[in-house]
């Protein structure tokens, strides 16, 4: 899988959990465009990754404990430090980077 679409499927699950529409395990997995078990692994990642990602069984959805631009804390990288990078912004478009590079 190539490192975009990577980025772009972590961003539909972020944003899928942040707006409370992920459901299940096999909805979201539907909606991502991936397996349950490529699912799990994202979400593996995710939590490894520090993001506060539980699933209500009463509600039959994933939420995040806490609020926030969750994709956000995944990146650190400043402007300079894309800059630096050669095709750094290019690469994620203004699209990715308004979206994904919050608060850089």
């Amino acid at each position: 899988m190539s490192l975009r679409r990577y980025l772009e499927r972590l961003h539909l699950i972020d944003n899928l959990i942040r707006k409370k529409q992920a459901g299940s395990q096999q909805q979201l997995a539907s909606k991502v465009g991936v397996s349950r078990s490529s699912l799990n692994e994202f979400l593996k990642e995710m939590k490894e990754e520090g993001f506060p990602i539980k699933y209500c069984k009463k509600s039959n959805t994933y939420y995040y404990e806490e609020d926030g631009n969750m994709v956000s804390s995944l990146f650190e990288l400043s402007k300079e430090d894309l800059n630096k990078h050669h095709g750094g912004i290019a690469f994620f478009g203004n699209h990715w980077y308004n979206s994904v590079f919050v608060n850089c």
